[in-house]
């Protein structure tokens, strides 16, 4: 059990998607997601969703220089609601 969810496992035998929904995505994101999260030795329930969020943009910005483009996001975005342009 892992942040208390329980691990299901599927039969790859019988089926990989059904209609569009695919299943290699979720598996590789929370692969990707738990090798870096139990390096922390556990973290609160409140700030979970952070965590999470962080995860998910490093997932979707894997193979790019991570600092590049956090600056470019503070150059460019609005950044904690302040806008830097």
């Amino acid at each position: 059990m892992f942040c208390g969810y329980k691990h299901l496992n599927i039969d790859h035998r019988y089926k990989f998607k059904q209609g569009k929904v695919y299943i290699n995505g979720i598996e590789g994101f929370w692969s990707f997601a738990k090798e870096r999260l139990i390096k922390h030795h556990g973290i609160s329930r409140q700030k979970f969703l952070y965590y999470i969020k962080e995860m998910e943009w490093r997932y979707n910005n894997r193979g790019k220089d991570l600092f590049e483009e956090l600056v470019d996001l503070m150059l460019h975005e609005k950044v904690l609601g302040v806008d830097v342009t």
